[in-house]
């Protein structure tokens, strides 16, 4: 994780802000929220799926990452999204917590990307174990 955040994410965050964006922009953007507890703003490249008005942001190996929990209880964000900073509202959907908003944002993204359903059989189903699922949906404003 100290890679990642040291030193890939700085290159991203550079890449996506200039010019040379298209070479990234198309599967990751620029999240920028407010911390929670200590007021700063931070700002983290994320994989994303655009679809309408909404971008789905699936946390990958969320038990190691801290960021997507500022965004509890909806926040507000900015996204800088092919190359162009925008504004929308955040909503954290959590495992069993937002069973039809996780299977929702699942659907959505299995339209787009038909091999990650996958990685999650029956998850339309009652049974299927949603804990450990964190999506963030963003409603562009």
């Amino acid at each position: 994780m100290w890679f990642m955040n040291h030193i890939t994410n700085p290159i991203v965050r550079f890449i996506l802000n200039s010019p040379l964006h298209g070479i990234m922009s198309k599967s990751v953007l620029l999240i920028t929220y407010t911390g929670r507890k200590s007021g700063k703003t931070f700002t983290t490249p994320v994989q994303y799926l655009e679809s309408n008005q909404e971008i789905w942001i699936m946390v990958g190996f969320p038990e190691k990452k801290q960021w997507w929990r500022n965004l509890q209880g909806g926040a507000p964000v900015k996204l800088c999204l092919h190359g162009k900073w925008v504004s929308g509202q955040a909503d954290l959907l959590i495992g069993e917590n937002n069973r039809t908003g996780i299977v929702h944002g699942l659907e959505t993204i299995i339209q787009h990307y038909p091999d990650f359903a996958k990685k999650y059989p029956n998850y339309t189903s009652p049974h299927f174990d949603l804990d450990g699922i964190v999506l963030v949906k963003v409603i562009l404003s």
